[in-house]
């Protein structure tokens, strides 16, 4: 690639650049940016999954190759020296998710052209939840560190309202800003079709199917319902429980009502004969899948976990919400929509929406950008 001299270069970093959300809206922002004569640098750690869409709009690409995260600090600061001696006028590093937003600021030390911006795309309060001793020790530890190191940043970017208030409070910073994720493309807008009755409903649940995304506490509450209530739930994603799932679901002869349908990039699909909407997760950032709920007018219940999940439903006005991690308070809220059908109010859902569209996002990263 060549180098414009007084071009500002931007350097995104995620460690997994694997299929999801974070990585989805770092492609989907630098395939705006690119346009504004900004040049790119994608760095991961092992293989960039997006490599080839990254590539096709002229952004360099660099797989640091390290074992851990933490062992990719020397590499990564040699790596910014490198592009700190080049011709750009000036350099904007953008770190993604907490222990690497630590690793970003250990490796940057010193260099004083270059700019960091860290984000935080999920809720670092997560790092307070664990089961695990040993995961519980190295959690404290990140978030320990977060609190020390997030201050040597010039900005900290969440994507949630939630997210900022909380950084700010607990972490003692001021240079806190939201900018909300680009989770969907334009507002749909509704018709007569969007309105199908059907004989029996059909939930469903879009993302990862991992434990703290709460697919268990959705599997105990359908387990109880299954009982006295006819439906069809469908799951779609792939993750580290999927054989635990389908386990589960063999052994409490539920294989006839739900069904793992694996991963889909199909949003159409996944949406358009859907009644009703479930996330469970034990925390959240801004979830895009329950915000693409609301956009296909597909009725939500989400749990009133840490994140982003009430801000979407708008506190209940558009959507339903249960404690978190309360498979008997989701198994009741899941009654109640079965019982009473509820619909969202288009008018409320069209003027909410609008904070969640990608050329807003875009818009207001391209604004902080021309500030550097």
């Amino acid at each position: 690639m060549t180098f414009k001299k007084k071009q500002k270069r931007l350097v995104f970093f995620l460690p997994n650049f694997e299929v999801g959300g974070a990585s989805e809206s770092i492609l989907k922002l630098t395939k705006f940016l690119i346009r504004y004569n900004f040049s790119i640098l994608v760095i991961s750690i092992g293989k960039n999954y997006y490599k080839n869409e990254f590539r096709k709009i002229n952004c360099d690409i660099t797989e640091l190759k390290s074992t851990k995260a933490s062992l990719s600090i020397f590499k990564l600061r040699k790596l910014m020296i490198s592009e700190s001696k080049k011709s750009f006028n000036k350099i904007i590093f953008i770190s993604n998710i907490n222990y690497a937003n630590i690793i970003s600021i250990l490796s940057l030390i010193n260099l004083h052209k270059i700019s960091v911006i860290l984000t935080e795309r999920s809720s670092i309060s997560e790092l307070k939840y664990s089961d695990n001793l040993i995961k519980n020790f190295k959690n404290k530890l990140i978030y320990l560190l977060a609190k020390f190191t997030y201050k040597f940043s010039d900005l900290v970017v969440t994507n949630s309202k939630f997210e900022k208030k909380y950084i700010k409070n607990k972490f003692q910073l001021k240079n806190v800003i939201c900018i909300h994720p680009p989770s969907i493309k334009e507002i749909i807008k509704l018709n007569k079709n969007n309105y199908i009755h059907r004989k029996i409903p059909n939930i469903i649940y879009v993302g990862r199917l991992s434990k703290d995304k709460g697919v268990f506490v959705i599997l105990k509450a359908l387990k109880e319902i299954n009982k006295k209530y006819t439906f069809l739930f469908n799951f779609y994603g792939d993750g580290p429980d999927k054989k635990t799932m389908e386990r589960y679901i063999k052994i409490n002869n539920l294989e006839k009502t739900v069904i793992l349908k694996g991963f889909n990039k199909d949003k159409n699909l996944i949406y358009k004969n859907a009644d009703l909407f479930i996330n469970a997760s034990l925390w959240e950032g801004l979830p895009n899948a329950l915000v693409q709920s609301i956009n296909y007018n597909v009725f939500p219940i989400c749990s009133n976990a840490p994140g982003g999940n009430m801000e979407v439903i708008k506190n209940g006005k558009l959507g339903i919400s249960f404690k978190t991690n309360d498979e008997k308070d989701l198994q009741k809220k899941i009654i109640t929509f079965l019982n009473k059908k509820f619909k969202l109010n288009n008018k409320i859902r069209v003027k909410h929406l609008k904070h969640y569209t990608e050329l807003k996002s875009n818009l207001e990263y391209l604004k902080i950008l021309n500030t550097f």
